[in-house]
This record gives structure tokens, C-alpha cells and sequence, in this order.
């Protein structure tokens, strides 16, 4: 018997192409009201509309150790080289030393350790709504959710100059995250490798891919194990 969850997944799949090859340019947006914000690493802004846009939600799947943290913890470490201000919102995947590592000040950056994944949507809401930070990453770790919830953040982020930046496992297609992300793209280890691909994004009509060079990127200062997430274990301290 046929999955319905995939049945639809392919309808609103063949229903977007529809509206692509009978409305070229739909949803495309030719200016950024509020600019991007950069990484420092050429290969992945060129990728992305010159970075993370700002008033936007952008998605970044892939498995464990694929590189996900890594990128954010670059766009983190260069905004905050620019004077900037962000928070990170995780359930405990967000050590101390990784941190460090990344040549950023744990003072600068504001770690929400959340309790649960509705905790963790709560201090999203809360941050985006209060506006103090350029920047805001959310280790989420599972699906989506309520697609309601993920509709009412996304409104959030696009009435403020503020960027968000959500990491989560490979998703199916109709989940809300990625249906409610301006931008996505796909992260995948590949030796000594970190592949990008751009998956969806209002802000170009063709996507494409990044290769970037881990040891060019920020790491972790440790072996990691590959059935373990690279960053987050417990033994690691937590910043404070």
C-alpha cells in the first residue's frame, strides 16, 4: 500500500513545478530588504545570496559529523568579528571547546540550553521577538513539528532585520521546515570534505554546490567518532 505522507510529498512536488514553468520568477525575490550576513568563507557565501539573508529562515540538513555546526559556528565567529550579536538555541549539543576552537568568545555569544524541542521553540520565539541579536541558531534535532508553530516564527524573522539559522537532521519533503524556509540547502561529509547543496531558495532561480575543505573550516579540537554527532556529547563542558 502506498505511503500517503509520500503520495502528497510528490503532488506539492509536481504542483511547484507547475507553478515554476507557468510563472517563471514566482517568489524570487531580486533584493534583500535587509542584506545578508557573510561567512568569511568565499566558496559558501557564493553559494548562498552572499551569505545568510537577513529577515529570513534558512535550513541546513544532514546527518551526524556531516558539517552543519562547523558553517554556523563560521557565520557566528564573522558576525561577531564585525561587532555583531548572536544566540544559539540547542539541548545540550554546544560544547565549550568547539567554541573556542572557532575563535569565538563564549562571553559574546548568548547559549539558550533548552529542555525540550517546545522549550526550544519557545526562547526562538522569545529572541526573535525581542530583537537583540543579528543572528540566531537552532540545533533542532528532530522533524519539524506542528506546522503552525514553524508558520508563526517564520513570520517572526520576516518582519525583523534579524537572520535565522536552523540546523536539523535529513527531513522529508513536506515537513514544515523546510516548507517555511527561505533558503535550504543539504550537508554532506565527503572525507576530508564538506559538500553544500542549495536545495530551495527565494533569492536565486538555479541552485548549485560548495565544496569546502575542512581543515579551512572551523573544528573540533578532538577525534570525533563516527556514529556520534561531532559536537554536544556530555562529556564536554557546556558554556556557561
Amino acid at each position: 500500500m502506498a505511503d500517503p505522507a509520500l503520495a502528497r510529498s510528490d503532488q506539492l512536488a509536481e504542483l511547484r513545478e507547475l507553478l515554476r514553468s507557468k510563472f517563471p520568477g514566482l517568489g524570487v525575490l531580486d533584493q534583500l530588504e535587509y542584506g545578508v550576513l557573510g561567512s568569511g568563507i568565499e566558496a559558501l557565501d557564493g553559494l548562498l545570496p552572499g551569505g545568510l539573508p537577513r529577515g529570513a529562515l534558512t535550513l541546513l540538513t544532514g546527518g551526524p559529523s556531516c558539517g552543519k555546526t562547523a558553517i554556523a559556528l563560521a557565520f557566528v565567529a564573522e558576525l561577531l568579528r564585525q561587532g555583531g550579536s548572536a544566540a544559539w538555541v540547542h539541548l545540550g549539543a554546544l560544547s565549550a571547546a568547539t567554541v573556542a576552537h572557532a575563535g569565538i568568545d563564549g562571553a559574546r555569544l548568548l547559549s539558550v540550553r533548552a529542555e525540550s524541542l517546545g522549550q526550544a521553540r519557545r526562547c526562538v520565539d522569545f529572541l526573535l521577538r525581542w530583537q537583540a541579536f543579528h543572528l540566531v541558531v537552532v540545533d533542532w534535532p528532530g522533524r519539524g513539528g506542528r506546522g503552525a508553530d514553524w508558520n508563526r516564527v517564520h513570520r517572526l524573522v520576516t518582519g525583523s532585520p534579524d537572520a535565522l539559522l536552523v540546523l536539523a537532521p535529513d527531513l522529508p519533503g513536506g515537513d514544515p521546515l523546510r516548507y517555511c524556509s527561505s533558503l535550504s540547502a543539504e550537508v554532506a561529509r565527503e572525507g576530508r570534505f564538506v559538500e553544500v547543496e542549495l536545495v530551495k531558495s527565494r533569492y536565486q532561480r538555479t541552485g548549485g554546490r560548495a565544496r569546502l575543505a575542512r581543515a579551512g573550516m572551523p573544528d573540533a579540537p578532538f577525534s570525533l567518532l563516527s556514529d556520534l554527532p561531532g559536537l554536544g556529547q556530555d562529556w564536554h563542558d557546556e558554556i556557561g
